[in-house]
């Protein structure tokens, strides 16, 4: 959602404009305020993407500000201070701001020993008073003020405010200091809870160093006490200062550590807050760390901190406390759902159910989500309710302006089921009551490019961040960049792992460069982040259990329908196929990563381009998050069991029975596979090697996708020369050098290119096919009726000029039919419609495309050399 909306010296656009696509806009030198773009589901534009890496966000926004600039465009917020200067600068262009669909919190480590108290994975009350003393410990308004110049929302839920959706009254979760005041409602004023005063310095103890940091004698000082108290830490506190005495020999034999992130300031000072504060508590002097605590400097990078890389046999207890924060959180399930639900741990047996609080569904893995070790029984009753509940909302959900006594709830109409809204109401409530993780606030964000950039997407949850990134590196252009056919993102991080089975969802880098190598069935409108795009397939189905042609896994209540496009080819040339999704999808679920498919039971592979994903539960968002990346079966499988050259003879096997059984024991064992052929996840042929947390697929030549950019080309395709550290681990100064898929082909001339690359978008549109299977089928006739026929032959000339004939005509043959053909049953933009019901704010139709130094321009600009005139 824009903050403010742009005015241009033209008031208004035309009116005759479609509501959901745009003309191109007009890029002006001088201007320094950047234009709301229309994006385009083609690309990439440039033939090179490079990722600069820096050491923070500080140093990358010092480098677009030099001369010459290494970068071309920013990955992160623009910090309040120089917004003012580069808005003023004719040099770069500045994005309006945007609610950040991203939040940053501390969150605390459930299976660690805390000053002797054993946190119980969340349930010990001991815990609960611990956290709730830390919760005490900031106050968030004046932190916004301070440290963000007002650029933020404080928030009392782990949801940014982007998201849609009711927050609870939160002035009944402190048991021992209940709140009352204007906040106290249903979608009050972030910063309510757990806040009885504003922060001063107080009395009797030194000043804290940030004027957020409650001092001794506060009452937020006092009530932290009480709660330390509570939780058997002390037995009393000064009467004066509420500086705690009698502290318990077990505080002293256990002391704890905070890990402080020091690439992002506000964070880098959050923390240290925390740990004046809690000093203070025990001392009476508010100092960063003591023997009671210590406070760590995260040493300026994401990789540093222990905790996302989680261990298949044991609890790693390698951290305490730390200053986190989430990206890309695009629907309340993002975070509420997939961060902190207990199924998504790492599922060892000793803390699963029924001899562990732990949901029994967890599986091990090296990149557990819930990362925390959150398991919380009520917890995950409530989120999974909201999570996979048959309707988003209904009459008597909670409203804004309830307080926690009159709050309503409401069942989906005709059912028992809670809404999602009702029931996600209530997980935020025994969230809160809980204090499992401290919220602070969520972004009001601006992004930096430099002036000359054209097309430069601004997604409206992430911004430029990764992987939000996508489509600005799939559609930026510039008429004279200042490296020749290069786009230049800097990344304020370096990257730690690429590989799918490893790169956490919390390292946005990582994921950066994984989904840009790597695609997936499904993606997201960059102008409206919740909005399902087809992108691999033709069309996605949901159909019932019971109108399947064969017998699904026990517990199985639809199907999911994957048709893929025909036109699909790895980077180094196979065919991506549907047996290549199973075996990614049957892999990732077994490996226990891709939270989004946690509902699935199985896989069915119905032809080369179609396959079933079968789940047991379906809910608002169970299609947007089922969409994952999608490997290629033949490097990722076990080679004891399945070679490449086996797997890529079976996938070539026209007899698609003969193939269908032996890629069925390439991708899972036998034990896995059901009598009527549905591959499910309690076991994956893939090679356990790389799953590993130190499997290096860019030193292993192994970053191979079928997306818009490869990792070399040639021989050297996968690896390791598009990284300058040779891994997959960029430091800073170091940078990140990917190809277009198709550098080097003629647009539309080559299948060997990204699928949907500027080039076969043209060809699309000139082929007449719209994806109607009906209309397509008689426009291939028409095609066919025109083979051999002169130049000039009426209802043929469309197909004789244009990309895929020539300036003056040439007659139709084999080369035009097969253009048709490709894309009969091909919607480029499925479910909508181009012209009729466009997606929001894409470019309107046909629209003008770049590929390398190529500009490929409709009929309408170019009624000679247009693509599809």
């Amino acid at each position: 959602m824009l903050a403010f909306v742009v005015v241009f010296s033209m008031l208004s656009l035309p009116g005759s404009l479609s509501a959901g696509s745009y003309l191109l806009q007009i890029h002006l030198a001088a201007a320094n305020t950047a234009p709301i773009e229309p994006w385009y589901p083609a690309g990439p534009s440039m033939n090179t993407l490079t990722h600069p890496t820096f050491t923070d966000e500080a140093a990358e926004f010092t480098a677009i500000q030099a001369t010459p600039s290494p970068i071309d465009f920013t990955d992160w917020p623009l910090d309040p201070s120089i917004i003012g200067p580069l808005t003023a600068s004719p040099n770069f262009q500045v994005t309006p701001p945007i609610s950040d669909a991203g939040y940053f919190e501390l969150q605390f480590h459930m299976g660690q020993n805390f000053w002797g108290c054993q946190f119980n994975y969340g349930n010990a009350l001991c815990g609960t008073h611990i956290r709730q003393a830390f919760a005490h410990g900031l106050d968030k308004n004046i932190f916004v003020s301070t440290e963000l110049g007002g650029n933020a929302q404080p928030i009392d839920n782990p949801v940014p405010p982007s998201v849609d959706l009711n927050t609870p009254d939160p002035c009944a979760w402190d048991a021992l200091f209940p709140q009352t005041g204007a906040g106290c409602i249903v979608n009050g004023a972030g910063g309510t809870a757990y806040h009885l005063a504003a922060a001063t310095a107080g009395s009797g103890c030194n000043t804290p160093q940030f004027p957020y940091t409650p001092g001794c004698g506060t009452l937020d000082f006092c009530a932290a006490a009480d709660h330390l108290i509570a939780a058997n830490l002390a037995t009393g506190k000064n009467p004066t200062t509420c500086v705690l005495t009698g502290i318990s020999s077990a505080v002293t034999a256990n002391p704890i550590h905070i890990f402080v992130r020091s690439d992002n300031t506000p964070r880098l000072h959050a923390g240290n807050s925390y740990g004046q504060f809690i000093c203070a508590l025990f001392t009476g002097t508010f100092s960063t760390g003591c023997s009671f605590i210590f406070v760590f400097d995260g040493g300026g990078s994401i990789s540093a901190f222990p905790g996302f890389t989680t261990s298949t046999t044991t609890v790693a207890l390698t951290w305490w406390i730390y200053t986190a924060g989430y990206g890309n959180v695009l629907t309340f399930d993002s975070s509420l759902f997939f961060n902190y639900d207990s199924r998504f741990v790492s599922g060892i047996s000793m803390i699963k159910s029924p001899t562990g609080p732990c949901s029994a569904q967890s599986v091990p893995t090296y990149s557990a989500s819930n990362y925390m070790y959150l398991c919380s029984s009520a917890y995950d009753s409530n989120i999974e309710q909201a999570e996979f509940a048959p309707c988003l909302t209904a009459p008597g959900d909670p409203t804004a302006g309830q307080t926690h006594l009159t709050v309503t709830f409401a069942n989906c109409p005709a059912t028992t089921s809670p809404s999602s809204a009702s029931a996600a109401y209530k997980a935020q409530d025994v969230f809160g009551q809980n204090a499992f993780t401290i919220p602070w606030w969520s972004g009001k964000n601006q992004f930096a490019y430099l002036t000359g950039w054209q097309r430069a997407i601004l997604n409206k949850g992430d911004g430029f961040t990764p992987p939000g990134n996508f489509f600005l590196t799939l559609n930026a252009w510039s008429p004279s960049p200042p490296v020749a056919g290069t786009v230049r993102q800097g990344f304020k991080q370096s990257t730690h792992t690429v590989s799918p089975f490893t790169s956490s969802q919390t390292h946005l880098w990582d994921l950066g460069v994984v989904n840009e190598v790597w695609d997936m069935p499904g993606r997201t409108n960059p102008d409206s982040p919740q909005a399902y795009l087809d992108w691999m397939t033709i069309k996605t189905d949901q159909l019932p259990a019971a109108g399947l042609s064969y017998i699904p896994p026990s517990g199985t209540v639809s199907a999911f329908r994957y048709t893929l496009r025909n036109d699909l080819y790895w980077h180094t040339g196979q065919k991506v196929t549907a047996w290549d999704l199973a075996f990614s999808y049957i892999a990732f679920r077994a490996s226990g990563v891709g939270p989004g498919l946690a509902p699935m039971t199985g896989v069915k592979v119905l032809s080369p381009t179609q396959v079933d994903v079968d789940v047991n539960a379906v809910g608002p968002f169970t299609k947007l998050f089922l969409s994952t990346f999608v490997l290629p079966g033949r490097d990722w499988v076990n080679t004891s069991v399945c070679t490449a050259s086996a797997w890529d003879a079976a996938a070539d096997n026209p007899n698609f029975d003969a193939a269908n059984t032996a890629l069925t024991a390439c991708i899972a064992p036998p034990s896995a596979v059901t009598p009527t052929g549905v591959i499910t996840p309690s076991g994956s042929n893939i090679d356990n090697a790389k799953v590993q947390p130190a499997y290096d697929p860019v030193a292993s030549g192994n970053l191979i996708g079928s997306g818009p950019w490869m990792c070399g080309s040639g021989s050297g395709t996968g690896g390791p020369s598009c990284s300058s550290s040779g891994t997959q681990t960029v430091p800073a100064g170091g940078s990140w050098s990917l190809t277009r898929y198709g550098t080097g082909t003629t647009p539309g001339g080559s299948l060997n290119t990204y699928f949907r690359s500027a080039g076969n978008l043209a060809l699309w549109a000139y082929s007449g096919d719209r994806g109607n299977f009906g209309s397509d089928f008689l426009n291939f006739g028409q095609v066919s009726l025109c083979f051999g026929k002169p130049v000039g032959t009426s209802g043929c000339t469309v197909w004789q000029h244009g990309i895929g004939g020539s300036p003056t005509g040439i007659p139709v043959g084999l080369s035009q039919v097969s253009i048709v053909q490709r894309f009969v049953g091909v919607n480029w933009v499925a479910p909508y419609d181009w012209i009729a019901s466009p997606p929001q704010n894409i470019a309107a139709f046909p629209p003008v495309l770049h590929e390398g130094v190529v500009t490929l321009n409709p009929c309408s600009i170019d009624p000679v050399n247009g693509y599809d005139c």
